[in-house]
């Protein structure tokens, strides 16, 4: 087994039992499907896409990757790397971490934090917009023009990334904005 096969494996064991709201789908589903949009757009793309979530989602520390990473035959400079993004891609202004400040003063803070990320986790965040943006237009079309409104918001500022997976993502939100217009 490859060392890709592992972490997914890996992956898959500490995301059990969580599913996709609104769908009865494993979480890593999802995952997966950011991984494999990652995966041609950037070094490491799949392996990070597979972790984007890992250390928000689940009871694993960066230390805990580092050492999975290490284990299945990931360089200690290419864990490194990997583990680097994920840790730029891993939520900061979190409800639990900052109860003092409202959610739109969360939001707001951790915009502005994804802005200053590396190219290379900018473009993983695009390939989980385009899925979160897809999923959002099937699954919760009420609430569907404001999020879309504020991702346009977020890539416009967001722009150190693959710029054909921006572009990607822009056209998907105003296609998506059209849609909603036209109902």
């Amino acid at each position: 087994m490859i060392a890709a096969e592992k972490l997914s494996d890996w992956v898959a064991s500490r995301h059990a039992g969580q599913l996709i709201r609104r769908t009865g789908k494993p979480y890593f589903n999802h995952l997966i499907a950011v991984a494999e949009m990652a995966k041609p757009a950037v070094a490491f793309g799949y392996e990070i896409g597979l972790c984007h979530d890992l250390l928000e989602d689940t009871n694993t520390s960066a230390e805990q990757l580092n050492e999975a990473l290490v284990g299945f035959g990931y360089t200690l400079s290419d864990a490194n790397s990997i583990v680097y993004c994920v840790n730029e891609l891993t939520d900061v202004f979190t409800a639990a971490a900052y109860p003092e400040l409202s959610k739109s003063e969360r939001k707001e803070l951790e915009a502005q934090r994804l802005i200053k990320m590396s190219p290379a986790a900018q473009t993983v965040k695009y390939c989980d917009l385009l899925y979160n943006m897809d999923w959002v237009l099937k699954f919760d079309q009420k609430h569907a023009k404001v999020y879309l409104k504020k991702k346009k918001l977020l890539l416009g500022t967001m722009t150190k990334g693959d710029q054909g997976l921006r572009q990607h993502a822009l056209k998907v939100i105003d296609s998506g904005l059209k849609i909603i217009a036209d109902h």
